[in-house]
């Protein structure tokens, strides 16, 4: 694995975490800053997890938990200041565990729901209740949620929402703090469900944009709108932005770039959105040039010779750090430097 050189810009080594996975990691920022990284494992399919100490290394890979997984994990923390951890198991079930205990160890978790289709997504309710959205097998979009926020499992559903899915959900709270989750369509479009008012009940879905290639993933604007980056039938990155109104949705525009898999997209510290794609083997980004705006850098390579999709997340000082299947099954790493725009990346040790 190495990074180019590009002028202008300071680049330090990418770092392996070690592990063999199958699939893309799942990461989320532990309570007290930590960020935990989870793998479905090669052969034996086993998750595990690794844990990075604030400002140090990162631990050993350990098992959690006797499930095996037939698909990749997903992750969140929620307003319990907990993780959880959704997946499909061996069985094809929604299996959920999650920290017993704010920043500790995991429980054993629950079945959430039997014979799912596809990987589950969460996301979080404006009131702070996680649901989990996934594809069924009758292809409809599916959703369980918990009936409160103590993070206790006080789950409920499954509940069918309808639509025909060809892949893997998104889902994002908006800024009138509705849950809105994205897919792509068995006719190669994209649509939206949204819940009609914050905590309530979903409209039928809404066919947003024509054609695009793979599944989608969302980012939030500093100023509250939601945007929507996909694959497109091209192999190009595309985007939807919504509108002010936080109801609409603004003009569909290709960023360009050649994209092997589906994107990557956080908020940086300094409040740009920064994109994330895997093209010709190699890990890629480009981000927003001022805050909420409709222009976009240019694609920018970061690290040669990846092996899978990005994920990225923020750590507790606000770096974005990308996590991806490296060519050697392993997990890689590389994290944005302190003092650099979006676009400046170094390695956490």
């Amino acid at each position: 694995m190495t990074v180019p050189s590009t002028p202008g810009m300071s680049w330090g080594p990418v770092s392996s975490l070690g592990g063999q996975l199958t699939g893309k990691p799942a990461v989320a920022p532990a309570s007290d800053g930590r960020l935990e990284v989870f793998i479905r494992e090669r052969g034996d399919d086993v998750l595990l997890t690794a844990h990075q100490q604030t400002w140090g290394g990162w631990s050993e890979w350990e098992k959690l938990g006797d499930s095996t997984l037939s698909g990749d994990p997903l992750v969140l923390r929620t307003a319990a200041r907990r993780i959880g951890v959704f997946f499909k198991n061996g069985q094809g079930n929604l299996e959920h565990p999650w920290q017993t205990v704010i920043n500790g160890g995991y429980g054993p978790g629950v079945a959430l729901a039997d014979s799912i289709g596809g990987d589950p997504v969460p996301g979080l309710n404006a009131d702070g209740r996680p649901e989990a959205f996934f594809r069924g097998t009758d292809n409809a979009l599916w959703h369980v949620w918990e009936t409160t926020k103590s993070g206790y499992g006080n789950w409920t559903g499954p509940a069918r929402l309808g639509g025909a899915l060809s892949g893997d959900p998104a889902v994002a709270t908006d800024a009138r703090g509705r849950l809105q989750v994205f897919f792509r369509g068995t006719d190669g479009h994209l649509w939206v469900v949204r819940q009609q008012d914050a905590n309530g009940t979903f409209a039928s879905p809404q066919n947003i944009a024509r054609d695009i290639g793979g599944d989608p993933v969302v980012g939030i604007n500093a100023d509250g709108r939601l945007e929507v980056f996909f694959r497109g039938t091209d192999n190009a990155l595309w985007h939807l932005p919504q509108t002010d109104d936080y109801n609409g949705w603004a003009t569909l525009t290709s960023l360009g770039g050649t994209l092997t898999g589906n994107p990557a997209v956080a908020r940086a510290a300094d409040a740009r959105l920064a994109v994330f794609h895997w093209g010709g083997g190699h890990l890629w980004v480009n981000e927003q040039t001022v805050v909420n705006g409709a222009d976009w850098s240019a694609h920018e390579q970061i690290a040669q010779n990846i092996g899978g999709e990005p994920v990225v997340e923020a750590d507790s000082h606000g770096r974005l750090e990308v996590f991806f299947h490296g060519s050697d099954h392993a997990v890689w790493h590389i994290a944005q430097m302190f003092g650099q725009p979006a676009a400046g990346y170094a390695v956490s040790s």
